[in-house]
């Protein structure tokens, strides 16, 4: 189904299921449609690669579920004035249900890995922005001194907290590396050995704020 046929039908089953009573067999059938409608055709988000954590997977499932439980009991919450149903659909999922779903999980000690794709991408996207918020302000706060203390042989202000700013606030390794006159591998490779070596204390410093 194309994407100008799939709007207008889905704002029409929304519209359905709004005109019946809850648990009536008008609006079940409605919504069964809008969901499945929502599954197989919607474009619906997905967080991004670059996550940082390894059951992101299951973490999406979950939170897709509990969004269409929400849909399914709260249909007549859409307003068609504000945007189209997968508008909707899509802020619900990324800025709600994803984010319950993950603080949740952190809560629970059921993440069981920070990649981050090593923190190199810790430039996340809009909507991890809350707990990038987190990471950054572990290691700029950096109270145990750890962050600071790891730098590059023979050049201290080459230190991992340096690079781990200077990446989140967007330079390139070659920027980086020009700042500090090195060669990008010398930068590149000491910061990964330092994701390697320190995400354990940034996985238990989320764990703990995100509560």
């Amino acid at each position: 189904m194309r994407r100008d046929e799939l709007d207008p039908y889905l704002l029409h089953l929304a519209c359905v299921a709004q005109r019946h009573p809850p648990h009536s067999k008008e609006r079940q059938i409605a919504l069964t449609k809008l969901v499945h409608s929502i599954v197989r055709f919607g474009n619906l988000w997905y967080p991004s690669k670059n996550q940082f954590f390894s059951n992101v997977q299951d973490i999406y499932n979950e939170a897709r579920q509990e969004l269409f439980l929400y849909i399914c009991q709260n249909i007549d919450k859409y307003a068609p004035e504000r945007g189209t149903v997968m508008a909707w659909v899509n802020v619900l999922l990324q800025r709600r249900f994803f984010k319950d779903t993950l603080r949740k999980n952190l809560s629970h000690g059921s993440v069981t890995k920070m990649t981050i794709t090593d923190l190199d991408n810790l430039a996340l996207p809009e909507e991890s922005k809350d707990l990038t918020g987190i990471v950054r302000e572990c290691i700029e706060s950096d109270s145990e001194d750890i962050f600071k203390n790891e730098h590059i042989e023979k050049c201290p202000q080459a230190t991992f907290q340096a690079l781990a700013m200077l990446r989140m606030s967007g330079k390139s390794w070659k920027e980086i590396s020009a700042e500090f006159e090195m060669k990008v591998s010398t930068v590149s490779s000491f910061y990964y050995r330092c994701i390697k070596k320190l995400s354990p204390k940034l996985k238990e410093y989320c764990e703990n704020q995100v509560d």
